[in-house]
């Protein structure tokens, strides 16, 4: 279906945008906040900077503590964005489709298992944020389901690209 490769396109986009829009909306004595995932990178990459600091080594009483706060700082950032390859890889899946103006079965399934994935991520993070989840996760749902329509679509009929002339239809 020619259809399928532009929203497998779409749903990758709006992970992307999604990436800095807020996820999450913090409501604590009196205060509300909102937080993207850029926002979050950003925060610990600050933090991983302010471990290479001169007073934090003082600071220390382990030698070995800041090697491991250093190391939970890089597993957290690689965490959040992890949450964003499906959309990552679902936007260059559909540019492709684009720019080569077919979709074939093999990256509809592709698409399927990503779009599914990333619904199951979206899924998981908008219940446990509950009532305070924001567009962000919204947008990682989307880009689950847009993903899992176009494989499916794909599956079902794929789109060749255009046919010789001399070819039967």
């Amino acid at each position: 279906m020619k259809a399928s490769k532009f929203l497998v396109l779409a749903g990758g986009l709006l992970g992307i945008i999604a990436f800095f829009l807020p996820m999450v909306t913090v409501h604590h004595a009196g205060q509300e906040g909102s937080v993207s995932a850029f926002q979050i990178i950003k925060g610990l990459e600050t933090a991983s900077q302010a471990l290479d600091s001169e007073t934090a080594r003082h600071a220390a009483m382990n030698p070995g503590a800041i090697g491991e706060a250093k190391e939970g700082v890089a597993q957290m950032k690689g965490i959040v964005m992890a949450i964003f390859v499906p959309a990552i890889l679902l936007a260059a899946l559909g540019a492709l489709g684009v720019a080569k103006k077919r979709f074939g079965r093999g990256v509809g399934a592709l698409s399927l298992i990503l779009g599914l994935i990333g619904l199951g991520i979206g899924a998981l993070l908008k219940s446990a944020a509950g009532a305070e989840g924001g567009i962000g996760l919204t947008l990682l749902l989307a880009t689950g389901a847009l993903g899992t329509v176009g494989g499916l679509l794909t599956l079902v009929k794929p789109d060749r690209g255009l046919t010789p002339a001399g070819a039967a239809a």
